[in-house]
């Protein structure tokens, strides 16, 4: 009886209800919009910092994320790849190697960080692969002394596809070893620091320029599931047990970049309150009004035997019917900013090339992504807020005796 008497009660006043309702409706789907902008740009960070850097669990020396010294290296680098590689929460492992070197191509010269690594598990572990900008094309799976440079670093040695560029760079061993490379494409990682001064080579090249034979300086492992990382660490240790490896999940690794990523949570939940203290204002306005235009009825009703406590309950049930609505409307259209966001993103290109956050560079097209969880709390939000909002009047129109509320006009 209370449901049907709330329902007709919000449409008494047509007018009043569908602004409050729609202006609630539009503050749900413009937060699942923006948080599902917010999802994505935070996603592309953990896609750079995690899938195509760090790994979900590294394993290295002990002692060279201290010093990184190139002897400080994991010997026996093939051994250790085919015992992680048959890891049961193991989706894709690739084995590095740097080096740090001077780059010239004719009169220009800069010094850049070489990556070698091996062309086809280093493309199941990350997504660099992806990142070759048009006319350019990624490692051949065979060594043949190729390179692919950073775009700054491209940049700054003025290089196109095919030059020659001269690679000097102290060996392991304490010689000098020098070589030519041909520019076979350019990266635009995303990484400033990367794009900047990074260049990518075959690992074997790189082991032959450094004298490092069959060795390694960091191992990356992608584990099957983001929830089963944990287990691909243990799982590692347990196989690596006794070589005096460091075996370290991507959190341990970098905990900036942890700290960077637990943001997105922080940033969806202040864009919801500022969002949702907008909603609960109009909640109170209209249900104070309602309660104000309605003190002579309700008078009545007490008077005729309806206990406070249904009272409290006949305010807060027009709430969330009002809610429920709203829900309905807000939820429709956030899935198609939603669904606009992920397929065609908003493109700032116009106003900038890209923007740098954290060390991270951003494209000026940002694009969303969609989380069930994030949907869910926006919805259940909205009715919590109704609800919380609704108890002020409610409890007002609960309080009201019979006797003084009856003589109100």
């Amino acid at each position: 009886m209370l449901l049907r008497i709330a329902w007709r009660n919000i449409w008494r006043s047509p007018r009043r209800t569908w602004i409050t309702v729609s202006a609630m409706a539009l503050g749900v789907a413009l937060s699942m919009a923006c948080v599902a902008w917010i999802d994505g740009m935070f996603m592309d960070g953990f896609d750079l910092l995690v899938r195509q850097n760090l790994g979900h669990v590294q394993v290295q020396h002990p002692d060279y994320p201290k010093h990184r010294a190139l002897f400080d290296s994991i010997p026996d680098g093939a051994a250790v790849l085919d015992r992680l590689g048959r890891l049961p929460s193991a989706q894709a492992v690739s084995g590095r190697v740097f080096g740090y070197s001077l780059l010239a191509i004719q009169d220009q010269a800069a010094g850049a960080q070489l990556v070698g690594v091996i062309p086809a598990p280093e493309a199941a572990t990350s997504s660099i692969h992806t990142k070759v900008e048009p006319g350019g094309r990624w490692l051949s799976d065979q060594p043949g002394k190729e390179i692919l440079l950073g775009s700054g670093l491209a940049e700054s040695l003025k290089a196109e596809i095919g030059d020659e560029v001269v690679v000097v760079t102290q060996a392991a061993d304490g010689s000098m070893g020098n070589d030519l490379f041909h520019v076979v494409g350019v990266l635009k990682t995303g990484s400033v620091a990367r794009d900047r001064a990074g260049a990518y080579v075959h690992r074997l090249d790189l082991q032959e320029l450094l004298s490092l034979p069959d060795q390694l300086h960091e191992v990356a492992l992608i584990a099957r599931d983001e929830n089963r990382i944990p287990a691909l660490a243990s799982e590692a240790k347990a196989a690596l047990a006794g070589s005096g490896l460091l075996v370290r999940t991507w959190d341990e690794v970098n905990p900036v970049a942890k700290q960077l990523i637990s943001f997105q949570d922080s940033f969806m939940f202040v864009m919801l309150f500022l969002v949702y203290a907008v909603a609960a204002l109009g909640i109170l306005n209209t249900m104070l009004m309602s309660v104000f235009e309605r003190t002579k009825e309700l008078g009545v009703i007490n008077a005729l035997g309806m206990r406070p406590v249904q009272t409290v309950l006949l305010v807060v049930l027009e709430s969330a019917a009002m809610a429920l609505v709203a829900a309905v409307l807000g939820l429709g259209l956030g899935l198609l900013f939603d669904g606009y966001l992920v397929r065609f993103g908003i493109d700032l290109s116009g106003l900038m090339s890209s923007f740098s956050f954290g060390g991270i560079s951003f494209s000026p097209v940002m694009y969303g992504r969609i989380r069930v969880s994030a949907v869910v709390t926006t919805v259940v939000g909205l009715f919590g807020i109704t609800i919380l909002a609704s108890l002020w009047p409610a409890l007002r129109a609960a309080r009201l005796r019979p006797v003084e509320a009856m003589r109100q006009e």
